[in-house]
C-alpha cells in the first residue's frame, strides 16, 4: 500500500576527522553564550573539552560549563541544567560526550524557554505537554558511536519518582547541528565501543523491521548494517583504527536518522525498564534482545532478514529466504560473541518477579512499532529467554 511519509534530520550535518575544529564557527552563528554539558571527566582527560573551549574562546563566546552527567539522566538532572542556564542567560548548548550527555543537552534546550520540569513533557499517560516555544539553539557533539542522539528529535529522561524511562519527542528538539568527529571515540573502551556499537546496530534493524519503515530509512539502514558487520569487530579489537571508527560514527549517525524518522521496536521498548530497575547499559540490553526479536519477528520480516545477511557480507545466493532469514539472526549472534557480548544477562539477576513491571516499562512507541503484535505472554518468554531463566 502506497503511503506519504516525511523525513527528518539536523539543520547541519558536518562529519569527519578533524570536524571538531569548526565548533567555535558554528557556536558563533547560533549564539554568544554556552552553556557546555559534559559526562563525567573522559572529555578532560582526553583534552576534548580543552579544544572546545578553546575554540569558543577564540571566537569571543562565553560559556559555563555543566559536568557530571550520568548514564541515564534524569529528570532533576535537566531541570537543574536548564536552571543553570537561564541563571547564565545562555542562548546556546553545546553537549560533548555520548547519549546520555547528548540527551540531557536537547532536554536542557527546550526546558531554558518552557515552564515547568521537564517530566510534564515525558510520554507519560497524563503528562506529555507540548512545547510552546522553541528550543535554544544545540549542538550535538557525540563522542561515542551508538545511540545516534545527534541527529534524533527525542531525548531520553528517568523519572524515578515514577520508576519509568520515557522520552520527552518533537519535532524541535533535532540538534541545530550535529557534529561527528570520529577521532573523538579514538579512545573509547573495548567494552563501550562494543555496546555503543550494539545499539547502532539495534536502532537499524528495528527501524527497518518496523510498521513505519519507509524508503529513505530502508536504504540509509541497510548502508548502516554493512558498516557495522564490516567494522564493529575491528572497532573493538583495534581502537586506534580510524577507518573502523569512521565507519561505526557514520553507522551511528545513520541510526539516529533511521530511528527517529521510522521508530525503533521491542528490544528498544524493553530495554528502558531494565536500566531503570537494573541499571543494565541501554546498548548491552539491546544487544542481548536483538536476536531474540529477530527470531520472534522472523514470520512476519522474512525476506527483510534475509536482505539483511546479505549487507553483513553472507552468501545467501544457494539458501532459501527462510533459511537466508535465519542466518541473519546467527551472523548477529556471531557479532555479539566477537565483540564479548553473552547470549543472556544472567550475571544481572534479574528476578522473576519483576517481569509483570518490567512489561508495563516496556509499553509504548517502541514496542506499538514492532511489526508483529506481541502480546504480555510473547514478552515474558522473551524476558525468560534473555535473563537465562528459561
Amino acid at each position: 500500500m502506497n503511503k506519504v511519509t516525511e523525513f527528518f534530520a539536523p539543520g547541519k550535518i558536518i562529519f569527519g576527522p578533524g570536524g571538531l575544529s569548526q565548533v567555535g564557527v558554528e557556536a558563533k552563528r547560533l549564539g554568544s553564550k554556552v552553556l557546555v554539558v559534559l559526562g563525567r571527566s573522559a572529555m578532560r582527560k582526553s583534552g576534548a573539552l580543552d579544544r572546545l573551549t578553546h575554540l569558543l574562546t577564540e571566537n569571543n563566546l562565553e560559556y559555563i560549563i555543566y559536568e557530571n552527567i550520568l548514564s541515564d539522566p534524569t529528570v532533576e538532572t535537566v531541570d537543574t541544567g536548564a536552571s543553570l542556564a537561564r541563571k547564565g542567560s545562555c542562548n546556546l548548548i553545546i553537549a560533548l560526550g555520548g547519549g546520555s550527555v547528548l540527551d540531557t543537552g536537547k532536554a536542557i534546550s527546550a526546558m531554558v524557554v518552557n515552564e515547568g520540569s521537564v517530566a510534564d513533557y515525558q510520554e507519560i499517560e497524563g503528562k506529555g505537554r507540548k512545547f510552546q516555544h522553541k528550543p535554544i539553539p544545540f549542538i550535538a557533539i557525540p563522542t561515542t558511536s551508538g545511540t545516534g542522539s545527534e541527529a534524533t528529535r527525542n531525548a531520553v529522561i528517568t523519572n524515578t519518582k515514577l520508576g519509568l524511562k520515557k522520552s520527552i519527542r518533537d519535532l524541535c528538539l533535532i540538534p541545530e547541528v550535529a557534529l561527528v568527529d570520529p577521532e573523538l571515540t579514538l579512545s573509547l573502551p573495548p567494552h563501550i565501543t562494543a555496546i555503543c556499537g550494539c545499539d547502532a546496530l539495534t536502532q537499524c534493524i528495528e527501524s527497518y523491521l518496523g510498521k513505519k519503515s519507509q524508503e529513505i530509512t530502508n536504504a540509509l539502514a541497510l548502508h548502516a548494517i554493512g558498516l557495522i558487520g564490516k567494522s564493529l569487530v575491528k572497532a573493538v579489537k583495534e581502537g586506534k583504527n580510524l577507518e573502523a571508527r569512521k565507519d561505526m560514527a557514520m553507522a551511528a549517525l545513520l541510526s539516529g536518522l533511521c530511528l527517529s524518522n521510522s521508530g525503533l521496536g521491542a528490544a528498544h521498548a524493553l530495554s528502558h525498564p531494565l536500566g531503570v530497575y537494573y541499571k543494565i547499559p541501554h546498548g548491552l540490553s539491546c544487544a542481548v534482545l536483538l536476536p531474540y526479536i529477530m527470531e520472534y519477528n522472523q514470520p512476519v520480516v522474512t525476506k527483510k532478514l534475509a536482505k539483511i545477511a546479505e549487507c553483513l557480507g553472507e552468501n545467501i545466493s544457494s539458501l532459501s529466504e527462510t533459511e537466508a532469514a535465519q542466518r541473519a539472526v546467527e551472523k548477529i549472534k556471531e557479532i555479539l560473541t566477537a565483540v564479548g557480548i553473552k547470549e543472556n544477562l544472567s550475571e544481572w539477576k534479574i528476578k522473576e518477579e519483576d517481569f509483570p513491571q518490567l512489561i508495563k516499562g516496556a509499553k509504548g512507541g517502541s514496542l506499538n512499532n514492532n511489526l508483529r503484535d506481541i502480546s504480555d505472554k510473547d514478552l515474558t518468554e522473551l524476558l525468560y529467554k534473555m535473563t537465562g531463566l528459561c
